[in-house]
């Protein structure tokens, strides 16, 4: 099986039976699913986040990418949109049309940082090229409070990962978090079953579609059924073994997120994704028994 230059949930047969079995869901309402995703959220031993209680406004979001499209939206007039480079790379094809910014690992301490109140940042954790936290993310979320820089904080690998521990109270300029279930779990990357957490009221469009329950039901409803059944740890319990030898077969270094080893530029030229010297291979296709 090939590997993937991109990131896909690994094809789950339990997974996917679960998802067969499922008739008659209940209605769920924003209350329900926001707090299903609270507890879904701090529930695992692989991660921890604290400080998510102070982030009292919550909606539902189509997966991650509805987040990251309102939180550009509503900066790009005043701000420069940044982004580390070899993060997600949805964020380049927005960037076309507003003025956007990469950032050169490891260089954003350098990094033309123009003066307070005119910058936006987007980051992951773990960070999508690297499969772990970025090295420099508590310099980075330092640099974003001094200069006074709005963080929006994406989360989508937190149920594929392990060693992430972020406590939102020692970052202030992180202020919101989104997450999806898209890659944890096979059959809901088409569902879009995503939330955004936000410290203060956001006046957008996201906020307006949720208080008139302008939501999709069934995939909140799936979202809620998913998080009860498998916990955020499923995916490094049932795959750890598997993972190391497919890595170790492949002559990929581990990395925190199941489905992503590192290669080397003589044998993976073609997945670098920006960053020099690093090669992210997606393994997900190896690991799956669909």
């Amino acid at each position: 099986m090939p590997a993937i230059r991109g990131a896909r949930p690994i094809r789950n047969r339990e997974v996917l039976d679960f998802y067969n079995s499922l008739t008659n869901l209940p209605d769920v309402n924003l209350e329900q699913y926001a707090n299903v995703w609270r507890e879904w959220l701090n529930y695992g031993k692989s991660n921890s986040i604290q400080g998510l209680n102070n982030f009292s406004f919550a909606d539902y979001t189509q997966g991650t990418s509805q987040t990251f499209d309102n939180f550009i939206l509503r900066h790009c007039n005043t701000k420069e949109i940044n982004t580390l480079r070899g993060d997600f790379q949805y964020h380049a094809c927005v960037g076309k049309h507003v003025e956007f910014n990469y950032i050169d690992y490891p260089h954003y301490v350098e990094a033309s940082i123009k003066g307070p109140d005119l910058h936006a940042l987007l980051i992951s954790a773990p960070f999508s090229d690297f499969g772990c936290i970025h090295p420099d993310f508590e310099q980075i979320m330092q640099i974003a409070q001094v200069h006074n820089i709005p963080v929006c904080l994406d989360l989508a690998y937190w149920g594929i990962s392990k060693n992430i521990h972020i406590d939102l109270n020692q970052f202030p300029a992180i202020k919101e978090v989104t997450c999806s279930l898209s890659k944890p779990f096979f059959t809901l990357e088409n569902h879009r079953v995503g939330v955004r957490f936000t410290r203060d009221y956001v006046d957008d469009g996201i906020s307006m579609l949720n208080e008139v329950e302008m939501q999709n039901k069934h995939s909140m409803a799936l979202g809620v059924e998913y998080m009860r059944h498998f916990g955020p740890d499923y995916n490094w319990n049932k795959y750890a073994e598997q993972y190391e030898d497919v890595c170790n077969k492949e002559e990929l270094v581990y990395s925190d997120t199941v489905i992503f080893g590192l290669g080397d530029d003589a044998r993976h030229a073609d997945f670098n994704r920006g960053i020099a010297g690093n090669y992210r291979v997606c393994i997900s296709e190896w690991l799956g028994d669909v």
